[in-house]
């Protein structure tokens, strides 16, 4: 039965562990962000000030334009999409594609973060990635 889909330029969304609430990051030393009881031993949580790397997917076109079948893709976004933790806007050092559909975002956690779960945003081109994500914070 046929039937009628909107098509959209741009989806954005936090790639999360387990369906969510908790974005899928890492430290720069690859090891998980997260609370210490998200993956007892593995992860810990992010601390304010550290860069961190935050993995995401339907954020548009890059400078690079992508190349059909392709398993290697890159380009960065431009402009920089805008990241808040915990309502604070986060230096975003690193907007691109890494991946076929997936997003890498350096961003340093601000330095006035409180500790706990903090949300987390992104906006890109008027769309913001899905509500109600987080990260954990611990000083």
């Amino acid at each position: 039965m046929p039937f009628t889909a909107q098509a959209q330029p741009l989806s954005p969304s936090f790639f999360v562990f387990n369906g969510g609430p908790y974005v899928i990051a890492t430290h720069l030393d690859g090891s998980l962000v997260g609370s210490t009881t998200l993956y007892p031993g593995a992860s810990t949580p992010a601390k304010p000030g550290e860069e961190v790397v935050i993995y995401a997917n339907g954020f548009g076109a890059t400078t690079v334009p992508v190349s059909s079948g392709s398993i290697t893709q890159s380009g960065n976004l431009s402009p920089l999409p805008v990241v808040t933790i915990g309502g604070v806007t986060a230096n975003v050092i690193f907007a691109g594609l890494i991946l076929p559909g997936e997003f890498q975002f350096n961003v340093t956690v601000p330095a006035t973060v409180g500790n706990g779960d903090q949300t987390i945003t992104a906006t890109y081109g008027g769309t913001t990635a899905q509500s109600g994500t987080l990260i954990t914070i611990h000083n």
